[in-house]
C-alpha cells in the first residue's frame, strides 16, 4: 500500500510538426529592432508591433560574447513571452579599439553552452550569426569573406547539432557598400566568396533563412518604390544572386535592419514611407518572414536619425504611430509543451459517483498557460464523462500549479482508456499517458462501535467519510446499529486504493473515527468506545457540556 504514496512523476513533451516555407501561418511579420533591451522597451515594442489585431511579433536583439549573464538573458526572454514577442538573436563579439573583434573560436562552446541553457520564447531559436561582415570595421578591422565563412560554418555546425530547433541565418550585410578593400567590399563580392568557401551544400544544411539588411538608399533616404541592390526591395535581389551562386533552398526572409533617416526627408515624409513599404510591398510577400526597422531607441548619434522614440522624453516619431495604426494579424508560433505530472490518480472507482482529484502539474516548456490565451485542460476519451478542471490562470514555464479536477463515474460497469489533454485555441499540444478506469460496483463498509451503557443499538446514528484532502465525499443520516455494527450496502464516491477518514457520530457523545483504505471487500472500521459526554453536541468536551448538563 505504500506504493499509493509515492510520488510518480511523468514526463511528455509535444513536438509540434516541422513544416515548410511559410506553412505555419498565421505569421505577424512587424518587428523592431532593440539597441538595448530594457523593460520599457520591450514594453514599447510590444505596443509597436502586436497593436490593431497583431499578436507575437518580432524584436532583433544583438548578443555579445561578453555579455552571457544566464540571469539577464533569461529575464529577458520570460518579458518577450509574456509580452507575445519573438527574439531574433543577433550574435556579436565585443568592440577592440575602434573595430569589433573577430569572433574566437575559443568562445564557441561557451556561446553554444550559454544559448542551450536558455528557456527560448517559441521552439524555433533565430539566430543570425554576426553582422555586415563586408564591413572591414566590423571583422577585425578587414573584410575577410573566407575567415568569416570558416567562424560562420564552425559556429552553423555546433549550434544546429546541438539543438535542431536553431533556426540559422548568415550575417546580413551591407547592400551599398563599395569594392574598397580592406575597408569595404560590395554585397556581390562578398557572398561570391563566402559562399565558395561556406559551401552550397552546407548552407543547405545549416542555413534556414535570409537575414536581408534592406535599405532604401542612397543616404537613407530613398524611394519606398525603389527595387535592386540597396533598396527596400533588395533582399530580392540578394535572393537572386544566392540562386546564380547555386543555392537552391527556399530562404525565407527576415529583414533584420531597414528604415530611413529623419534627416533631409522631415518626420511625416519618413512615416509615409514606412506606410508603403509595408502595405505595398513587405506585407504582401510569402517570402517575407519579418522586418524588424533599425531602431526602437537611440537617444544621441549616429542613430538619432534612425530612432522612432524621441530623445529625452518618453514619446515617438510619426513612424511609430503608424506603424501602429496598420491592421496586422495574430501570430501562432510553435511552443514547445513539457508537462510534468507530480501525483497519480486512481484507477477504480465506483459507478455513479463524483469525485474530486488533485491535479499537480509543472510547466517546464515553453508556452505560458493561460485560459486568456485559449489554454484549457479536456479529457481525451471514447467514452463520455461528466468532469471539469479549473482553470489555467498563467503559469509561466517553471511554476507549478494545483488543479481541481471533477469526475464523475457512469452507473455502467466496466473499463476505458482516458487521456488528459492540454489544448491551445482548440489545438491539442499535450496529451497525457493513459489513464486505465476501471468502474466497479459501490462498496460494502462494516462499522464497529460500541456505546457505554445497557444497549448498544440505536437509530440515530450519523457516518460521514471524507478523502485524504478533507472533502466531505459521503453522508448518510438516522443509520440503524445493532449489537455495536451498522453495515452499510452502498458507499458512493470512494476510490479504492485510497485512503479515506470515517467518522461515526451520535447525539450526546463524542464522535469516533478511523481510517480505512477501500477494497473490493472485507472494509471494516472499528470504532474506539462512544463517550456520552457532549452535552451540547458540538463534537468536543468542554465547559459547555458542564453548563448544559444543568439546563444552563
Amino acid at each position: 500500500m505504500k506504493k499509493l504514496l509515492y510520488l510518480i512523476l511523468f514526463t511528455f513533451v509535444l513536438l509540434p510538426s516541422l513544416t515548410k516555407v511559410n506553412a505555419w501561418q498565421p505569421n505577424n511579420l512587424y518587428g523592431i529592432h532593440l539597441a538595448v533591451p530594457t523593460e520599457a522597451d520591450l514594453e514599447a515594442a510590444a505596443r509597436l508591433v502586436n497593436t490593431n489585431g497583431g499578436d507575437w511579433g518580432y524584436v532583433t536583439l544583438v548578443l555579445q560574447d561578453n555579455d552571457l549573464d544566464y540571469n539577464k538573458w533569461q529575464g529577458v526572454f520570460n518579458k518577450l513571452r509574456q509580452l507575445h514577442l519573438i527574439p531574433i538573436l543577433r550574435l556579436a563579439s565585443h568592440p577592440e579599439g575602434e573595430n569589433w573583434a573577430v569572433p574566437s573560436s575559443n568562445t564557441l562552446p561557451m556561446c553554444v553552452d550559454f544559448l542551450n541553457g536558455l528557456n527560448w520564447v517559441t521552439k524555433e531559436r533565430y539566430v543570425v550569426l554576426f553582422n555586415e561582415p563586408n564591413h572591414g570595421a566590423e571583422w577585425g578591422g578587414a573584410v575577410d569573406p573566407e575567415g568569416y565563412a570558416k567562424v560562420a560554418l564552425m559556429y552553423a555546425k555546433q549550434l544546429k547539432e546541438s539543438n535542431p530547433d536553431y533556426y540559422l541565418m548568415l550575417a546580413g550585410l551591407d547592400q551599398s557598400t563599395p569594392e574598397a578593400p580592406p575597408r569595404y567590399l560590395s554585397a556581390r563580392s562578398y557572398y561570391q566568396r563566402m559562399v565558395a568557401e561556406f559551401g552550397v551544400e552546407n548552407i543547405e544544411k545549416y542555413i534556414s533563412g535570409l537575414s536581408s539588411h534592406s535599405y532604401p538608399n542612397p543616404g537613407f533616404m530613398g524611394s519606398p518604390n525603389g527595387s535592386g541592390w540597396g533598396t527596400v526591395r533588395g533582399y530580392l535581389a540578394e535572393l537572386e544572386y544566392l540562386s546564380e551562386l547555386g543555392v537552391t533552398k527556399a530562404l525565407p526572409v527576415f529583414i533584420t535592419e531597414t528604415g530611413w533617416k529623419r534627416d533631409g526627408l522631415g518626420e511625416d515624409q519618413l512615416a509615409a514611407n514606412y506606410l508603403t513599404a509595408f502595405r505595398e510591398i513587405w506585407a504582401l510577400d510569402s517570402q517575407v518572414r519579418a522586418v524588424t526597422p533599425f531602431l526602437l531607441n537611440y537617444q544621441t548619434d549616429p542613430f538619432l536619425g534612425f530612432s522612432f522614440q524621441k530623445p529625452g522624453e518618453n514619446a515617438f516619431f510619426a513612424q511609430y504611430e503608424a506603424i501602429a495604426g496598420l491592421p496586422k494579424i495574430s501570430g501562432n508560433p510553435p511552443q514547445r509543451e513539457t508537462v510534468v505530472f507530480k501525483n497519480r490518480l486512481p484507477t477504480e472507482l465506483v459507478e455513479d459517483s463524483s469525485f474530486r482529484f488533485k491535479l499537480s502539474l509543472a510547466n517546464e516548456g515553453q508556452g505560458i498557460w493561460d485560459k486568456a490565451d485559449g489554454y484549457e485542460l479536456k479529457l481525451i476519451s471514447k467514452s463520455e464523462y461528466y468532469y471539469n478542471f479549473s482553470p489555467l490562470l498563467t503559469i509561466a514555464p517553471e511554476g507549478q500549479v494545483e488543479l481541481d479536477f471533477d469526475f464523475h463515474t457512469p452507473n455502467t460497469l466496466g473499463s476505458s482508456t482516458v487521456k488528459i489533454g492540454l489544448f491551445k485555441k482548440g489545438e491539442l499540444r499535450f496529451s497525457s499517458p493513459a489513464w486505465r478506469i476501471h468502474i466497479i460496483p459501490l462498496q460494502k463498509l462494516t462499522l464497529k462501535y460500541r456505546l457505554l451503557g445497557l444497549t448498544n443499538s440505536g437509530e440515530d446514528f450519523q457516518v460521514e467519510i471524507y478523502d485524504q484532502f478533507e472533502n466531505l465525499v459521503f453522508m448518510k443520516r438516522h443509520v440503524s446499529g445493532q449489537s455495536g455494527t451498522i453495515n452499510l450496502d452502498k458507499v458512493r464516491n470512494v476510490a479504492l486504493g485510497e485512503r479515506y477518514r470515517v467518522v461515526l457520530l451520535k447525539p450526546r457523545h463524542l464522535p469516533r473515527q478511523a481510517y480505512l483504505r477501500f477494497h473490493k471487500e472485507g472494509n471494516l472500521v472499528r470504532l474506539a468506545p462512544h463517550l456520552p459526554i457532549d452535552y451540547n453536541n458540538d463534537g468536543k468536551l468542554s465547559m459547555a457540556d458542564f453548563w448544559a448538563i444543568f439546563g444552563r
